[in-house]
């Protein structure tokens, strides 16, 4: 018989932790409501599809959710059929009503489950919804859907490259539309190259995006087929261009305070802030090296102090030279992270701050530029930077 484990779920909840995550639920607030005027005030207001995947990018969905419900959020994206199942049983207990969509692949065997928790399953291509329907059919169940259109992302989709491809899929979705167990209610695309730099390539690859989709949906409607919900909008196009805010925009990064690109500049609130304490300080003389391969070597006597995070957290190798923030008794001190970072522990360069064993440090989270720095030193981005963070970090939640 199999077995399932989940990673560190066998860990005692203790009051206290050495490493920890703060999420901060009033900023998640002001995020929210900062996008929510953001996207308001025009022809059509579009509705916010707050996208939750991921545990919330790793803020952990429970929280998360609930207080989106509480801001008047009524629509979720996801990426698999069991984190569509956790969002549906967190809007039931909170007696609120939500839209949740899928936006990856589900089993089409689990159609039955799809149709009982009323969640909405992306279409990936003609097959696949052939697929879907004939598990459907054969549950004598209905299964709420969206369509996706590839106008460039290259990664699911009904093809929408050129005229020709485009011409095929309008009539494989009109074909789709007839599935008898299948409610076409949406269709949407997803932007490549949104969160570039305006008036570049980006932006002319996204125009480029965005017109095909129109093309194909004009000839859907010639063709007889209204489709009532239309979403492009990813985070980045959310800011940038309200031209094609349709039915509904994707929001995520931006609500969790983080951007998704230097390009994007919004007055956002971090959510997160990652936060751990100084374990141990010692005297590092001239000439002697920190951590394994001796990368940082003392020029002259400094003060090392030891913290409890490293990679098995989350809290990449590649980081190694970035600078945090230590809470000191005389106040905030930068202070540079020296050596390779290890499994568990990483080190600090802390001569003349005045830190203290238990001072607490603050890896990321007093401005969203912190984590964006961190992203590029190791060559990455801020929404990887967060959803890496380990299950052994606790979240512990306020409400400022």
């Amino acid at each position: 018989m199999e077995q399932i484990y989940k990673l560190y779920s066998s860990l005692t909840e203790l009051e206290q932790r050495k490493t920890w995550a703060e999420i901060d639920l009033g900023a998640l607030r002001h995020n929210y409501r900062l996008l929510r005027d953001g996207v308001s005030g025009g022809e059509v207001t579009p509705r916010i599809i707050a996208v939750v995947k991921a545990e919330a990018y790793g803020h952990g969905a429970p929280e998360c959710v609930r207080t989106l419900l509480s801001e008047g959020c009524d629509f979720f994206a996801v990426s698999c059929i069991d984190e569509a199942v956790a969002v549906r049983a967190i809007c039931d207990g909170e007696g609120r009503a939500a839209d949740i969509l899928i936006l990856g692949y589900t089993q089409p065997s689990l159609a039955s489950q799809l149709a009982r928790f009323n969640i909405i399953q992306t279409l990936l291509s003609e097959d696949y919804a052939v697929r879907l329907e004939e598990a459907a059919t054969q549950a004598n169940v209905s299964v709420r859907a969206h369509a996706a259109l590839d106008t460039g992302m290259n990664r699911i989709g009904f093809a929408a490259h050129s005229d020709e491809e485009i011409r095929a899929s309008v009539s494989a979705i009109l074909r789709v539309s007839t599935f008898p167990h299948l409610s076409l209610e949406g269709m949407f695309t997803h932007f490549a190259r949104a969160d570039e730099a305006p008036r570049g390539e980006g932006d002319l690859f996204t125009d480029r995006q965005s017109n095909r989709y129109r093309q194909a949906v004009t000839a859907l409607e010639e063709r007889g087929l209204h489709i009532p919900f239309h979403h492009a909008c990813n985070s980045a196009a959310t800011v940038r261009r309200p031209s094609d805010f349709m039915n509904g925009v994707r929001v995520g990064i931006l609500l969790y305070g983080a951007r998704p690109s230097e390009h994007i500049e919004i007055p956002l609130h971090p959510v997160m802030k990652l936060k751990t304490v100084i374990s141990h300080l010692h005297k590092l003389l001239p000439g002697e090296t920190v951590s394994y391969g001796g990368t940082f070597t003392a020029d002259s006597e400094r003060l090392i102090a030891t913290i409890p995070i490293g990679y098995a957290d989350g809290f990449l190798r590649a980081y190694s030279g970035a600078f945090v923030t230590v809470n000191t008794q005389n106040g905030p001190r930068t202070a540079p992270l020296v050596g390779r970072i290890c499994m568990d522990q990483c080190m600090l360069d802390v001569t003349d701050t005045g830190a203290c064993v238990g001072d607490v440090v603050t890896l990321f989270g007093n401005d969203p530029k912190e984590l964006s720095a961190l992203a590029a030193r190791a060559s990455t981005i801020d929404y990887e930077c967060l959803c890496l963070l380990s299950s052994r970090v606790t979240r512990r939640y306020i409400n400022e």
